[in-house]
């Protein structure tokens, strides 16, 4: 038998605000949907198809997702497909394919931190910070060193990681190094 290869890599905005819970064994969950848009010509016409993907996030990128991601939020999603089955109250059986995301990047303009607004603000990143793609709700604010820890676009605002200033003698090596270098 062949390997497989279950590799899913998506951009889209999200159609719902994220839904965050916890199971019993303490794992976060946070699941939402994304809306996937396809521009195409067919017979001569411009067509716009769009495609709805259900995405489940785990552990400590489901808390940032729920944290920073609202309704209209772009996102640049990587994982793997799984194929849930069920039984219903019917006794039918049913069954969903949706996306088990293992790296979220929050893409576009930051929002402007009036808490979980559905529209986005206009004119991106305010004065003086860095555009960093994800959505502070209400008076939070992005963890500095020693905080959490995500994978993908998000960047601290600026001033949270500038190192002290390195002095002047630290450059004055001596007159006996030899400080050209070989190549």
């Amino acid at each position: 038998m062949a390997a497989s290869y279950n590799r899913v890599l998506l951009m889209g905005n999200l159609t719902r605000n994220p839904e965050l819970r916890y199971i019993s064994g303490g794992s976060a969950v946070c699941e939402f949907g994304i809306a996937i848009n396809r521009k195409f010509v067919a017979g001569g016409q411009d067509r716009e198809e769009t495609t709805f993907v259900d995405i489940v996030v785990w552990g400590r990128s489901a808390e940032s997702c729920s944290r920073f991601l609202a309704k209209g939020s772009s996102v640049f999603i990587e994982g793997r497909l799984q194929l849930d089955q069920w039984e219903d109250q019917q006794g039918g059986k049913r069954s969903r394919l949706r996306v088990v995301a293992e790296n979220v990047q929050f893409v576009g303009a930051r929002r402007d931190g009036a808490g979980n607004s559905d529209a986005p603000a206009q004119g991106g990143a305010p004065a003086g910070q860095t555009g960093g793609g994800y959505q502070p709700r209400g008076n939070a604010a992005p963890a500095g060193p020693g905080g959490y820890q995500m994978r993908g676009n998000t960047r601290p605002q600026s001033g949270a990681n500038d190192a002290p200033p390195v002095p002047d003698e630290a450059f004055n090596v001596g007159d006996d190094v030899e400080d050209d270098i070989p190549f």
